[in-house]
């Protein structure tokens, strides 16, 4: 590396000590595969959003539909209220320990997801956790339509006074396909016309702008929207008579092995749940206004799923003891059992608001920048959100939300072992390769750190793929005549080795651990050394280079730098821009 590159790495960047975070002060209009004004680091005038704002962002998405549905199908799988709500919350503890890590690198660096993961999987290697991350949350914003189209076809429903037709539908399959197997006509025009309608709201709300729509949403919308599942638990304990006692005694009905391997899978399910969150926090993080901000802002997030979890339990018990079977869409339980019409009317129209929510912050924005991330230069946030739409369409990952079965199984652990795999390279990397430190210049400059090997990472590919070998049995993505008959089984799959399938039904947390401990062995042994000699250091202290210890002021003992000079970086507001370079001749962008 070129000691004029170390020079720019510190002349151009700033570092607000007593904020925690970074500003870059330089654009790469040049780099047309990895800038674009979507992809800037978010300048310091910008970054507003406090701790309120984090707080209703996650309220936001935590008293949803979704939410409501997955806490509610530990009933179908054989667990009682207690073993259900546990899994909830060691799920959502678990997952937010690399949310915000993972936070923690967009409020430092001011940028997004997509640049920010370069720094692991190389500048072009991040493509592919991009397009993984893309396409699951375009699946995810299929699954979003199709309730809010649920929800248009419910009032319907009321409104013409089919409910008759709506409870002999019911009866036979009580789930999110029950309303739209009624109306299909009036469901599919809705369904395509409120895809327009988002898109509109997102044409006017593009990341340069600070997102200030998206801020007034989280402010208001969420509250709100919390009134709906207050008046669906009121209807339904009222028409139980406020049977409590029948329903905290409702039976688990697995034992054994068959309910660790139940329990476990749902514990994977609530994590897999908020792992394309765990991954996109920076798309939001990048507007904080500190540290603190954002981390205060999000650690009550195992407390509100285990709010709307413990009500969701409760109904969804009511709903068993009632009609005897757990109707776990709170959609389709507001209609059959709300009786006033206006209370009716209100309560879906407070739970599709709530899913608009979760639509835009978790599987809009996020996926957005996944696909923009492909060609910067040419495909603007907007346009990758275009793109999710389409790959939303194709998907039709809706029809996973059918049954409690596909939900879990097919569709939150499948794609939660393949996210594991991402976040443990992500998350290790970050908080033991780099302690939370590195070079932000490099994000955008094909020529630096992290090029690696033609812009890819092979310690990432390399763990990333030996990880999803170990975890999905062979059974899941190979035809059944290919497989062996001499292979171990388990739990209906054909495995690799004994016990695989309890690897795979401990899906996130298996892929996480394996691939994060692949990919350190990988990086310390082989890939700094190789592609990245100027970082000094060890597993056990981190990895640095001379100059991103100038830019954050802590010079290390040993350091070839001078550790007696005083660092031009030292003074929180203070850098190495002061100090003039007569060989640089492109002026920073202004701030």
């Amino acid at each position: 590396m070129s000691s004029s590159e170390d020079d720019d790495r510190v002349k151009y960047v700033r570092y607000e000590k007593d904020k925690g975070y970074l500003e870059l002060n330089k654009t790469f209009p040049e780099e047309k595969y990895l800038w674009n004004e979507d992809f800037a680091p978010t300048p310091v005038k910008m970054r507003k959003w406090g701790s309120w704002t984090f707080f209703g962002i996650w309220f936001g998405m935590a008293i949803e539909v979704e939410s409501w549905a997955l806490v509610s199908v530990g009933y179908s799988f054989g667990l009682n209220w207690f073993y259900s709500l546990m899994a909830v919350v060691l799920g959502n503890v678990i997952v937010l320990v690399p949310m915000i890590i993972q936070s923690h690198g967009g409020a430092r660096y001011g940028v997004p997801e997509t640049p920010l993961t370069r720094s692991r999987w190389g500048i072009y290697g991040n493509w592919i956790p991009s397009l993984i991350r893309g396409i699951i949350g375009a699946g995810w914003w299929g699954i979003d339509t199709w309730i809010i189209a649920e929800c248009v076809g419910a009032i319907y429903l009321i409104s013409s006074n089919q409910l008759t037709t709506l409870y002999t539908a019911a009866s036979t399959a009580a789930s999110p396909w029950t309303i739209a197997s009624v109306v299909p006509t009036l469901f599919w025009a809705t369904f395509l016309f409120t895809i327009a309608i988002r898109l509109i709201i997102l044409y006017y709300s593009p990341p340069k702008t600070g997102q200030r729509t998206l801020q007034i949403i989280s402010w208001t919308v969420p509250f709100i929207g919390f009134v709906g599942f207050g008046i669906l638990f009121f209807s339904m304990m009222s028409i139980t008579n406020w049977q409590w006692t029948a329903i905290v005694n409702i039976p688990t009905t697995v034992t054994g092995s068959a309910f660790w391997y139940a329990f476990i899978g749902l514990i994977n399910a609530n994590v897999a749940f908020w792992a394309t969150m765990a991954i996109s926090m920076p798309d939001f993080t990048r507007y904080a206004k500190s540290q603190f901000s954002q981390t205060i802002g999000q650690l009550p997030l195992p407390l509100l799923m285990g709010g709307i979890g413990a009500l969701a339990l409760v109904t969804t018990g009511a709903s068993l003891v009632h009609f005897g079977v757990p109707i776990w869409d709170p959609v389709l339980l507001s209609a059959l059992v709300i009786s006033s019409q206006p209370l009716a009317y209100l309560t879906i129209i407070l739970l599709l608001l709530g899913v608009i929510v979760v639509n835009i912050f978790a599987d809009t924005i996020g996926p957005g920048y996944d696909f923009s991330n492909i060609y910067p230069k040419k495909i603007s946030w907007f346009m990758g959100v275009v793109i999710v739409v389409i790959i939303a369409a194709i998907l039709q990952a809706w029809s996973y939300y059918a049954s409690a079965q596909t939900y879990v199984e097919n569709w939150l652990l499948t794609y939660g072992a393949i996210l594991g795999g991402v976040e443990g390279i992500i998350t290790f990397d970050y908080a033991i390769i780099r302690r939370f430190k590195f070079e932000i210049y490099d994000l955008f400059y094909h020529k630096g750190r992290f090029r690696y090997f033609h812009g890819i990472n092979p310690a990432a590919v390399i763990a990333f793929a030996i990880s999803m070998i170990l975890v999905f049995p062979p059974s899941t993505y190979l035809p059944a005549n290919w497989l062996p008959s001499s292979l171990p089984t388990g739990n209906g799959y054909s495995l690799l080795f004994p016990y695989q399938d309890w690897v795979f039904q401990n899906a996130w947390i298996s892929a996480i651990l394996i691939a994060g401990f692949i990919y350190l062995l990988l990086m310390a042994s082989w890939v700094i050394p190789k592609y990245q000699p100027d970082l000094k250091g060890n597993l056990l202290k981190g990895y640095i280079a001379d100059d991103t210890e100038t830019i954050f002021g802590t010079i290390r003992s040993g350091s070839s730098q001078d550790a007696t000079t005083p660092s031009t970086n030292s003074t929180p507001g203070v850098n190495a821009s002061s100090v003039p370079d007569k060989k640089e001749t492109q002026q920073p962008r202004s701030t």
